[in-house]
C-alpha cells in the first residue's frame, strides 16, 4: 500500500514542479523542460505532461514533426 501512496505523491510533486517551470518560462519543449528539471527523467517529464494535458492544465502545440511546445492553459496561468 505504501508503494501506491509514494507513487501518487511522486506524481503530484512532478506535476507541481512541471507547472512551476512553465509558470516561470513558457512555452517549453519536453527537452527544455528536462533541462529545467534535472531531478526528473525524460519519462517522468513526458508522463507529467501527458497527465496535465489530459486534465486540461497544459496545452501542446506542434512545432515540427515530433516536436511540441508545452504551455499552461490560460485558466491555469
Amino acid at each position: 500500500m505504501s508503494v501506491i501512496c509514494n507513487n501518487v505523491t511522486a506524481s503530484l510533486s512532478n506535476d507541481e514542479l512541471l507547472l512551476e517551470a512553465l509558470r516561470g518560462m513558457q512555452p517549453q519543449t519536453i527537452e527544455s523542460l528536462c533541462a529545467l528539471l534535472p531531478g526528473m527523467t525524460w519519462s517522468q517529464v513526458f508522463l507529467a505532461v501527458d497527465r496535465l494535458n489530459r486534465a486540461g492544465m497544459v496545452m501542446l502545440q506542434p512545432v515540427r514533426r515530433g516536436e511540441y511546445q508545452i504551455s499552461l492553459n490560460a485558466a491555469v496561468a
